[in-house]
């Protein structure tokens, strides 16, 4: 692991080539002990009292602190690893190219969090990337403002998410604009009033890449949105629409519940086709999530109906497992099995996904263990691979692997770590 580390700072530099996927068994869950940053959730949240949950997606709006206050949080990342692959899986008949993705990184996020007032909070991260420019980029940057537990604004660039599949997020209607291949990061407000046993949130959004002229946007270049949260005693209810001037009107529904040890979640989409078609198209999920023997197993499966045909495109968002794009949510019947085993020992996560799309005839497959031998460094061995028939629109051309290769093999390892630290301020 150390020579394959040496070689990728040798390689990657020349060459800029594309960080490996290291993290692959994170597609499952957050583990505690992940060194991710946020303004939400996370250590940094915890120590800061966080934000204002989101009472319109099933949160309570819980006090922040009042002491004035500035928050330093710092995280990095080292990556190093080696890939071969195919471009054609073994078992086919055709041999296939060849290739190897042999690369290093160095990533950091630094955020400042201001507790200015009991009332208003601003946080603002950045990101710096080696040898992707080697220069700090602005990551989010927006306000809180909370009228106690009457209303709460907020304002920036930020991610803004709804929705709940972690395998299929069609009703995450934010991310799917814009629905043409521009994307980027998503601007918006979004003003929250909690009503009841749940609440209301009025949304306004667009992203950077979608305006034509930044200085002068225009209506119709932002997308406006109301979500309505019932938080029953066993069951919580998601409702929301989205309105873009250039894409479909869409309607989600998405409710929640724990029966027994077992976690069930099923969402729903209805769909008006931008265009003058008056044919309403409808799409729905229906899965569970289950833990056994204290935590050390976990189960997880999706099945996933998508009637929208042709405007069926979303905007992902950059994560560990490769850069931000637009990928197809397959038309027809889908259907995802998740597993993760902890044995208890070195941190080790033996791990495994499956993507089927029965329309398309084609099948993801993820197969993979990872090992912590110390608290900061993680190694990631795992073999994405594609089952089924072979066609540029299917999984055999949209998969988890860094160049779409139907068959490879990632060996990898990580260094991470972060930093927290308040300082309270006198009035």
């Amino acid at each position: 692991m150390f020579l394959l580390l040496c070689l990728g700072f040798n390689k990657a530099a020349p060459q800029e080539a594309e960080t490996l996927s290291l993290e692959l068994d994170s597609i499952f869950d957050t583990s505690p002990g992940d060194t991710v940053i946020s303004g939400e959730t996370g250590e940094a949240g915890e120590e800061n009292g966080g934000s204002p949950e989101d009472a319109a997606s099933g949160g309570v709006m819980i006090d922040t602190l009042k002491k004035n206050r500035v928050t330093l949080s710092a995280s990095y990342d080292f990556l190093g690893g080696f890939s071969p692959g195919w471009s054609e899986a073994p078992w086919q008949e055709e041999t296939g190219k060849f290739n190897y993705v042999l690369g290093a990184k160095m990533e950091a996020l630094l955020a400042l969090d201001f507790q200015i007032s009991e009332h208003l909070r601003v946080w603002n991260s950045f990101y710096f990337s080696i040898p992707d420019h080697a220069i700090f980029s602005l990551k989010e940057f927006y306000f809180d403002y909370d009228m106690g537990k009457i209303l709460f604004l907020r304002g920036g660039q930020y991610a803004i998410n709804w929705g709940i599949s972690p395998n299929f997020p069609f009703a995450n209607l934010p991310a799917r604009i814009p629905e043409r291949l521009s994307g980027g990061d998503s601007y918006g407000a979004k003003l929250e009033l909690p009503i009841g046993i749940g609440g209301l949130q009025f949304l306004v959004m667009t992203r950077e890449g979608f305006l034509a002229d930044k200085g002068s946007p225009r209506f119709e270049e932002f997308a406006y949105g109301l979500k309505c949260n019932l938080a029953f005693p066993s069951v919580d209810i998601d409702m929301g629409y989205l309105f873009h001037m250039e894409m479909p009107k869409r309607f989600s529904l998405s409710v929640k519940t724990t029966l027994g040890d077992t976690e069930w979640y099923t969402e729903g989409l209805m769909a008006l086709p931008y265009g003058g078609d008056n044919n309403f198209r409808f799409s729905g999920s229906a899965g569970f999530l289950r833990d056994f023997f204290s935590g050390k197993l976990t189960l997880g499966g999706e099945a996933f109906y998508n009637g929208e045909r042709g405007v069926t495109y979303y905007w992902r968002d950059k994560s560990d497992l490769r850069d931000a794009e637009s990928d197809p949510l397959f038309e027809g019947l889908n259907g995802a099995l998740n597993f993760i085993f902890r044995p208890g020992f070195l941190g080790m996560r033996v791990f495994t996904r499956c993507l089927y799309s029965m329309e398309e005839k084609s099948a993801q497959l993820v197969p993979g263990i990872s090992i912590k031998p110390g608290s900061l460094i993680t190694t990631t061995l795992s073999v994405p691979m594609v089952l089924g028939r072979r066609d540029d629109n299917n999984y055999y051309r949209h998969n988890v692997d860094t160049e779409n290769r139907p068959f490879s093999i990632i060996l990898g390892i990580r260094i991470s770590g972060a930093f927290h630290r308040a300082f309270y301020l006198e009035k």
